[in-house]
């Protein structure tokens, strides 16, 4: 009996977990100018990706850098300061960083960063509290690892359940 009530109760309590941690979603989709989206994150806040194809860019212009082209169904998902992150797109070029460093001990806290910074040409609003960013898009986001930068000609972003899902 009580093993069932406690299984019943821990099958709850991840139910309510998931439903609070729903990840922050950015859908990367193809511009009109032809240029590549570009997602630069530091290693250590990336959790998993995938895609159809990766071609690891050798020689690229940043020797600092891990950098590949990733296309067909990209999923990228990042751990974020107060929820995941969720990364959706078709063609991207993945840049890996060395992680920022930062001593708390010297402190006594974590350096104050803005948690999100963004520029765009135009906003649109949706009605499911996403927002579409057109034109030379640029999100910064904070992660645990440091900061990661998106850089497309469009990007929907959503908060909440997953975009698309």
């Amino acid at each position: 009996m009580f093993r069932i009530m406690g299984a019943s109760l821990l099958c709850a309590a991840s139910a309510v977990a998931t439903a609070q941690t729903q990840p922050e979603t950015f859908v990367i989709q193809a511009g009109h100018s032809g240029r590549e989206a570009t997602i630069k994150i530091p290693v250590g806040a990336v959790s998993t990706f995938s895609a159809n194809v990766a071609e690891a860019l050798v020689g690229y212009t940043d020797p600092k850098v891990e950098a590949m082209r990733l296309r067909g169904n990209v999923r990228i998902n990042v751990m974020g300061t107060s929820q995941p992150i969720q990364i959706k797109a078709d063609n991207v070029v993945l840049e890996l960083t060395a992680d920022e460093t930062s001593d708390p001990s010297k402190s006594g806290r974590l350096p104050a960063h803005p948690t999100q910074q963004l520029r765009s040409t135009e906003i649109l609003i949706g009605g499911d509290d996403s927002r579409t960013f057109v034109g030379n898009v640029v999100f910064t986001v904070q992660t645990p690892a440091g900061a990661m930068l998106i850089r497309a000609d469009r990007v929907e972003h959503k908060v909440g359940p997953a975009a698309g899902a």
